[in-house]
């Protein structure tokens, strides 16, 4: 006898769209909660961006957009949302790398006046 596969309960729309619904109530819960003491808010934010990117076909769209083009901040939230592209979790980012481009001065080559 041939049985029919049966869907997982996660696999359903309904559950992806509830998931959705419940990370946009988060981002919209993170300021509200950001003026009590500890990082509350910001853990919020980072909870419902995870949360919806992760059942969200029109977030991974944008987000796949966006790694492309900045990749140094596509490696953080790859380690940080523990993306399965790369075979295990990949390691902690550089930090100082990091660092060291955001402060990078371009203009130091340059004659002053």
């Amino acid at each position: 006898m041939h049985r029919s596969k049966r869907k997982n309960w996660s696999d359903t729309p309904a559950y992806r769209w509830s998931m959705v619904i419940l990370g946009w109530a988060l981002i919209v819960a993170a300021p509200l909660v950001s003026w009590l003491p500890g990082p509350g808010g910001l853990a919020l934010f980072i909870i419902g961006l995870g949360v919806i990117l992760k059942h969200s076909l029109w977030a991974k769209k944008r987000y796949s957009r966006l790694s492309k083009q900045h990749p140094e901040y596509a490696r953080w939230a790859n380690w940080a949302l523990r993306r399965n592209k790369v075979k295990g979790r990949p390691p902690f980012p550089d930090i100082k790398r990091d660092i060291i481009h955001l402060f990078r001065r371009d203009d130091i080559e340059m004659k002053m006046p």
